[in-house]
């Protein structure tokens, strides 16, 4: 047992070097893959967000499980009613996908998704959630072993669950620490105009002090908005703040 947790521990650090080594998110992302492939693990499904609200929609960052299977999904609007999606952005721990505890309560249209990952044969994995932030940012993400039956992954899980837990989140915090740009690019001006709001100005006092009209600090913020899935600009502000993106 020593040598196994001697091993998972070097595994763990070895993943951490090469995550250091990725030119952008997509190399970081196919790192990810590498390393999680010994497990089974054929495709994922990741997002982040700050404030998660489960009725609110998910901005879905990067997909590597069925492309069919996600755009079905998202084309009957069933992805937010996924019970592990809603799961994953409200709890800590994670979720085996053969765990069916929380079916029973389950509206109509969350079996309705579940019935369509059957239908993809998307059914063995785990879904994980990640906090950061003091728990104003969640990062969460599907493993989806294709190749596995539920019971084979789950054995897996057992034996290696924790380091597979060390990968994912190791793969989330150099994403959001040295990638996250390239999820959420707001422009010089947007930044500058939710930095500014963050610091208690106006959006009249900024327009003022960098001369130029209401009207497009208004563009900025709806545009910084849109790029930060915030319905408010203040819920864009705390969003640029929580994902470091500005710093007051």
């Amino acid at each position: 047992m020593i040598r196994l947790q001697n091993l998972s521990s070097q595994r763990v650090l070895d993943a951490i070097d090469d995550f250091r080594q990725a030119a952008n998110r997509d190399d970081l992302w196919a790192r990810l893959h590498r390393h999680l492939a010994e497990f089974g693990i054929t495709g994922m499904i990741y997002g982040t967000e700050a404030m998660p609200d489960p009725d609110r929609d998910l901005f879905l960052v990067i997909n590597s499980i069925a492309p069919a299977w996600h755009e079905e999904k998202m084309s009957q609007d069933l992805f937010l009613c996924d019970g592990y999606v809603r799961y994953a952005r409200a709890k800590t721990d994670p979720i085996l996908w053969s765990d069916r505890s929380h079916v029973v309560a389950m509206p109509q249209e969350s079996r309705n998704s579940l019935e369509l990952d059957y239908d993809f044969g998307v059914i063995a994995g785990v879904s994980i959630p990640m906090h950061f932030a003091n728990g104003l940012g969640v990062s969460s993400i599907g493993c989806h072993a294709a190749h596995l039956s539920m019971n084979e992954f789950d054995r897996i899980w057992a034996q290696r669950g924790h380091t597979i837990m060390s990968l994912v989140n190791a793969f989330d915090l150099r994403l959001r620490e040295n990638h996250i740009g390239e999820l959420y690019p707001l422009t010089a001006g947007e930044r500058e105009c939710l930095l500014r709001l963050a610091t208690g100005l106006t959006q009249q006092q900024i327009a003022d002090r960098l001369r130029v009209s209401d009207r497009c600090i208004e563009k900025r913020l709806t545009s910084a908005r849109h790029k930060l899935n915030a319905e408010t600009t203040t819920q864009a502000v705390a969003s640029a703040l929580i994902f470091g993106l500005i710093d007051p």
